[in-house]
């Protein structure tokens, strides 16, 4: 498993391997928003009062060691260095998988997951970065090996596994549907008590992680974290069959057969045997079907989420694995480690490609505009950046007394703030309250890294407006890529 997790790492980590370093792979959106986040939660603003941030606030407790580093070192050294610790999450991810599948069925199965996992296209994409899903899967993870672990579950155990399934759910809500798998795999009478304690401590640690930033911003907490998420209009891919068509995509077809055969077995086996006797298989099959269930109900999808998946895919895939090398071994000894072979293959090759193809990405326009800001725009001066990631890559963190993290967020906030209830996210962005919002942040800065991002927030109504009050800086000769404009 740690050879395994050791390839993982270096899988991910062979993205920041080229001339321009960590901080010329591409930034995700998210990434430099939760990276920005976290180092200001470091300097004294606060999520949900100083400024929106529509998630609980786990993700930014959890990946404060990497935004402590922005304390005594440029951001963009800071967030490079990070990206390589976000590599390791990933790793560490692969080492929990292999080991909850190795001690459920076997080598072989705890051998698949983890090629799986650490293959698994989506899930690298991620675990380059600081994202939610890497925190989200190394917690319900360690919980699952917590939660399974044969034997007598000790009083520390099961208030480790309450404490990883707390923090699960302080990083992201959906976390504690594992808590409802692992309730459906164990419902004897002697296993609902046992699971008292760790869903009381689980409840605790949410409260205690939770707890002192919402207190201090109640009512801003509830509208970022709860009716933001509820009645914010749907985003990315809308149509549901295209979802589904993601989740068991071709790009990692072995894995996809592997897992469908290990939730077809999970459920053959929930039919003829007594609970208690098949949890692994019962938590892992619940857990995968319920984040189905939720990414096709969900109001906003992108495939990036798929990386929650791993955590539970792979995992079946190891136990479906095990189910095919079990049925083979009748065939000979030769025929079975031929057999154990494939699925090897099978459970790596097709994902590892995709992982590998996207290693070589490149963002040269980022890295450009980095040493241009750098060079030409003074430290001191407002900049505003539709891409928190765009200014990030050349140090520059949010300012202001009240500094815009999410601006995507900020400006569905703004219209959804009358109390109206839009269709479409553009219909949102295009309201009046929206543009109005924007136009007031945008007249108060100097400078201004605008990008595709920024010429989808704006309206036709708000370019005209926009280009008579900036100037375009960089690129100069109407070059592509992502500009800088200045107020004239």
């Amino acid at each position: 498993m740690i050879i395994v997790a050791l390839g993982a790492w270096v899988l991910r980590a062979l993205a920041f391997f080229h001339r321009s370093g960590a901080m010329g792979y591409p930034m995700d959106y998210d990434e430099g928003v939760y990276f920005s986040a976290a180092s200001l939660l470091l300097r004294g603003d606060l999520p949900y009062r100083d400024f929106i941030f529509v998630h609980p606030p786990g993700s930014l407790l959890l990946w404060a060691p990497g935004a402590a580093l922005t304390l005594g070192l440029d951001a963009a050294t800071a967030y490079g260095i990070t990206r390589y610790l976000a590599a390791a999450v990933g790793a560490l991810c692969v080492f929990l998988a292999g080991r909850v599948a190795w001690r459920a069925w076997g080598p072989l199965a705890g051998c698949v997951a983890a090629l799986a996992y650490a293959a698994y296209p989506e899930a690298a994409l991620v675990e380059r970065g600081t994202f939610l899903e890497p925190l989200l899967n190394v917690l319900c993870l360690g919980f699952a090996n917590l939660w399974l672990a044969s034997g007598t579950h000790s009083r520390a155990r099961r208030i480790g596994a309450g404490v990883l399934l707390g923090l699960a759910i302080s990083v992201k809500i959906p976390g504690g549907l594992w808590l409802i798998a692992a309730l459906l795999s164990r419902p004897g009478k002697e296993s609902w008590r046992h699971a008292l304690l760790p869903v009381l401590v689980a409840f605790a640690t949410f409260v205690v992680v939770v707890g002192p930033l919402a207190a201090l911003a109640p009512s801003e907490f509830l509208r970022d974290v709860i009716t933001f998420q509820a009645a914010r209009p749907p985003d990315g891919e809308l149509d549901r069959w295209m979802r589904l068509r993601e989740v068991f995509h071709e790009r990692r077809w072995g894995e996809v057969l592997l897992a469908l055969v290990g939730l077809g077995t999970a459920c053959v086996r929930a039919l003829r045997a007594a609970p208690e006797h098949r949890p692994a298989a019962r938590f892992f099959a619940c857990a995968f079907v319920l984040s189905v269930v939720l990414f096709l109900a969900s109001r906003t999808y992108w495939n990036q989420y798929n990386a929650h998946l791993a955590a539970s895919e792979a995992v079946l895939a190891g136990l479906g694995a095990s189910v095919l090398h079990a049925f083979s071994t009748r065939w000979g000894r030769t025929a079975s480690r031929a057999v154990a072979a494939l699925l090897l293959a099978a459970a790596f090759v097709p994902g590892a490609r995709h992982v590998y193809q996207s290693a070589q990405l490149q963002a040269p326009d980022v890295v450009a505009l980095a040493k241009h800001l750098r060079a030409d725009v003074p430290p001191n001066a407002c900049l505003f950046s539709f891409e928190p990631g765009w200014a990030l890559a050349a140090g520059r963190l949010p300012s202001g007394a009240t500094p815009i993290v999410d601006g995507y967020a900020t400006m569905l906030q703004d219209a959804m703030s009358t109390g109206d209830r839009f269709e479409t996210t553009d219909e949102a962005l295009s309201a009046d309250e929206a543009q109005q919002a924007l136009r007031i942040t945008l007249g108060a800065c100097r400078f201004v890294v605008l990008g595709w991002r920024g010429e989808w927030q704006l309206t036709p109504q708000s370019r005209p407006w926009f280009k008579q009050r900036f100037i375009r800086r960089f690129p100069e000769g109407g070059a592509g890529g992502v500009d800088l404009w200045e107020h004239r």
